[in-house]
């Protein structure tokens, strides 16, 4: 039966129990049916001797006693007057039907006294037998066939209807979850009870939501994901070109000091290019190494005060401003930005190094809120050197009169990563960059 389809199992099931409960309910009725009859006969004889006795009242002898015998020739219950009897003891003028065989006989006796028309008062006896067992089995099977079949019909309807229910639950069950399987986001089951099965509906569905959402999300991470790789090849890509140009350069000047080939026999000179140039790679060095930690910049976005970071970020600079001899506007107050607090130290600190790096001696840079912008502004009177169209991009040459390092590209990358708008603005004697707040 494990194996069998859930309908007819169903079915089965159903119609078992139902059957069961049919076969006692019957067989309940005939224990209980002889008692239930006899104490029906008794009312029904006690009503016909009350309206016996009333119609034959003030009538003659012979009168009662021609009914008494018509009626007892027609009827189960025998009726007659009674003569005179003993102290204690019943007399019967007829012969009653009793079935001597059977050891369930029941005698009902009913006396009702009326008065004749002569003023005589007289008993009359109606007496009554009844095989409880016999006529119950009688009756029973009268129309047990009838009730047995009426309740095998209804079984099987209910049984079918009941199991055909519960089998079309289970299968729009069935059917929903394999569109489910599939990942069709319009699968849904029709929740149209509250039952249990209207639970166990709205559970799968409940469940099923959070199973597409949850995919959706690690979809938007794994998108995250291959962004962040493709980030990086780019990086990498670019941050080699970066790295072989000083140390080409830096191999060239060494050998040629070594040869004491022309202009390179000037050593000091030419050391301090060579420290020069190792400085510029130690700060390339140290801009690589804050890349690598992009990886976990993402999801610990946060509000940061503007001001804070920036005065940190300008006091690391301190030095090379002093030594500029530069001014330091800082407009900020309270303004705040929602980003990674690393990302924007990172940021702020190229935007700064930048500005340094590129402002005349005695100028000013200027930092501050405008109309919902951040911006960072310096003077620079080597804007043409800046290419404009391609700022935020790697591009490297051996003479570096044309090339872009890896500042604002970091600046760039990192701001994409945090969806921040950002831009970059050239003036007459000024350049400033601007961030979306």
């Amino acid at each position: 039966m494990n194996k069998m389809k859930i309908f007819p199992k169903m079915f089965l099931q159903i119609f078992s129990i139902l059957l069961i409960i049919v076969i006692l309910v019957h067989v309940l009725v005939f224990l209980i049916f002889p008692n239930t009859y006899l104490e029906n006969r008794k009312q029904e004889i006690q009503h016909k001797a009350d309206v016996i006795a009333l119609n034959l009242n003030r009538k003659s002898l012979n009168y009662v006693k021609e009914t008494l015998d018509f009626y007892s020739k027609h009827s189960e219950t025998k009726v007659s007057l009674k003569g005179e009897q003993k102290r204690n003891s019943i007399q019967i003028e007829q012969d009653i039907d009793i079935n001597p065989e059977s050891k369930h006989n029941s005698l009902i006796i009913e006396e009702r006294n009326i008065v004749l028309n002569n003023g005589q008062l007289r008993t009359v006896q109606f007496i009554s037998t009844a095989d409880m067992q016999q006529d119950a089995i009688d009756l029973s099977f009268k129309f047990l066939p009838h009730s047995l079949l009426i309740s095998l019909i209804f079984s099987i309807l209910v049984a079918i209807v009941y199991a055909r229910l519960i089998k079309n639950n289970i299968e729009e069950i069935k059917n929903v979850t394999d569109d489910m399987m599939m990942l069709d986001k319009t699968a849904l089951l029709k929740v149209t009870s509250q039952d249990e099965v209207g639970e166990l509906k709205a559970q799968i569905n409940t469940l099923y939501t959070k199973l597409l959402e949850t995919i959706e999300d690690l979809e938007g991470k794994n998108k995250e994901i291959i962004k962040l790789e493709q980030l990086k090849y780019n990086f990498f890509r670019g941050i080699s070109h970066e790295l072989k140009t000083p140390l080409a350069s830096l191999k060239i000047i060494l050998e040629n000091m070594q040869h004491n080939i022309g202009k390179y026999k000037d050593r000091d000179v030419y050391i301090a290019r060579c420290i020069a140039i190792t400085d510029d790679l130690s700060h390339t060095i140290s801009q690589v190494l804050s890349v690598s930690a992009i990886d976990n910049l993402k999801q610990n976005e946060s509000h940061i005060s503007l001001n804070k970071v920036v005065t940190e970020v300008l006091m690391k600079y301190d030095l090379l401003i002093q030594q500029k001899h530069l001014k330091i506007n800082n407009n900020l107050v309270h303004e705040q930005i929602y980003i990674g607090m690393t990302a924007l130290q990172i940021i702020i600190s190229n935007l700064i190094s930048n500005a340094v790096k590129y402002t005349d001696i005695e100028s000013k840079i200027n930092i501050g809120v405008e109309a919902g912008w951040f911006y960072i502004e310096n003077t620079c009177n080597e804007k043409e050197s800046l290419h404009t169209d391609n700022i935020f991009e790697i591009k490297f040459d051996l003479n570096k009169t044309s090339s872009n390092g890896l500042g604002l590209y970091i600046v760039s990358k990192l701001l994409d990563n945090y969806n921040k708008q950002y831009l970059f603005e050239t003036n007459d004697n000024s350049v400033k960059f601007k961030i979306k707040i």
